[in-house]
């Protein structure tokens, strides 16, 4: 998979774009808000198997001596792309990108607190 960026990493309007086979396809994600400590905003741009745009975020609660972080997207999807989506299971196709990155947020974050 070949990745680029552009702009300032943590700075609104950067960009990490990426390009692969038919399993990754080709988009590319822009950092539109970020408040420290509370929440970070993208949108996400699929352009390769098919193009959709996402609100992509990140929100950071802190609870006692632990932090929840909660990672969601939404979208909408325009017809025929919204029948298809009736029938996905959005579990199955992202949920392991999601329990993957978590993880590996966790392991940083615990290493940064060593």
């Amino acid at each position: 998979m070949k990745k680029t960026y552009v702009g300032t990493d943590g700075e609104i309007g950067f960009i990490s774009a990426w390009e692969g086979n038919k399993d990754v396809g080709a988009g590319e994600q822009e950092l539109i808000n970020f408040v420290d400590g509370e929440l970070i905003q993208s949108q996400l741009r699929f352009l390769k198997p098919w193009k959709s745009t996402s609100d992509a975020y990140i929100r950071l609660e802190e609870l006692n001596e632990a932090t929840q972080v909660t990672w969601g997207f939404s979208g909408h999807n325009k017809f025929p792309a919204s029948i298809f989506m009736l029938f996905m299971d959005m579990d199955k196709a992202v949920g392991k990108d999601f329990n993957e990155g978590l993880k590996n947020l966790k392991r940083i974050l615990e290493s940064v607190n060593d």
